[in-house]
């Protein structure tokens, strides 16, 4: 039995990582979005990671301007089976109706901004939240925010969606709500 130990225990390393790689995938899928003011966890990334090592890694189908928002340049395309609803930050109307959108809902403007790497040059303080639903049939483009410059600041690693039309008359976009509004400090 002990010349077994290790054979036994790498059929249950090798089971933990599909039940873990199913587990993201139904967090991924699900239809609402998460309550969380901190973006995930290293390990939780380096475990998505380690279940998909085995498997090829798709190149983000988007042009190269907006797949380098995304973690590696990899996203995944999802046409939605039903109507999903995202997050919004913003702090202008200029910048109110974006493409890019997340599952992930914060309670202070920064931890948008560190997590979703809204780079203040950008203009976006991310003072505002709203919702967005996006109906069946949309494809979207999940995956993980990438760092900007300087990723000491902008760290990334929030939940990202892209949409390509935010002008469909079948998005429902709400109102605006305000952020508990911090001042960003660049570490």
């Amino acid at each position: 039995m002990k010349k077994l130990y290790p054979f036994l225990a790498g059929i249950a390393l090798v089971s933990f990582g599909g039940l873990a790689s199913s587990t993201v995938a139904q967090i991924k899928l699900s239809n609402q979005p998460s309550d969380r003011s901190v973006h995930p966890t290293q390990s939780i990334l380096q475990a998505q990671a380690s279940t998909t090592e085995s498997k090829p890694q798709s190149v983000c189908p988007l042009s190269s301007e907006i797949a380098v928002t995304f973690l590696d340049s990899k996203c995944q395309a999802v046409v939605l089976e039903a109507p999903r609803t995202y997050y919004r930050y913003y702090s202008t109307d200029g910048n109110k109706y974006g493409r890019y959108l997340t599952t992930d809902r914060y309670e202070r403007n920064v931890d948008a901004i560190r997590n979703l790497a809204l780079n203040q040059a950008w203009g976006n303080q991310a003072t505002m939240m709203m919702t967005v639903t996006v109906p069946a049939g949309t494809t979207v483009y999940e995956g993980i925010v990438a760092a900007q410059d300087p990723p000491s600041c902008y760290v990334g690693g929030g939940q990202q969606t892209f949409i390509e039309n935010t002008r469909d008359p079948n998005l429902v976009w709400s109102a605006g709500t305000p952020m508990q509004v911090e001042r960003f400090q660049c570490p």
